[in-house]
């Protein structure tokens, strides 16, 4: 079986953003969660969205942009 491959990614974050994942990855408390990890789980959970789900959240997002 072949190793995962990650690859190294830089995104652009606010202050409060950055914190929610910090809080959100000290949620579990017999497992280790990285940073790396929320974000891998909040795809996970996107793509279980409808399409008209997935689309109101990405517009909560782009749209409103100063509601972070």
């Amino acid at each position: 079986m072949k190793k995962a491959r990650f690859k190294r990614f830089n995104f652009s974050l606010t202050e409060s953003v950055s914190e929610d994942i910090d809080a959100i990855s000290l949620l579990p408390r017999n497992f280790k969660c990285s940073r790396s990890d929320v974000l891998k789980a909040s795809i996970l959970s996107f793509k279980t969205m409808s399409k008209a789900e997935q689309i109101e959240a990405l517009k909560e997002v782009c749209v409103n942009k100063n509601n972070d």
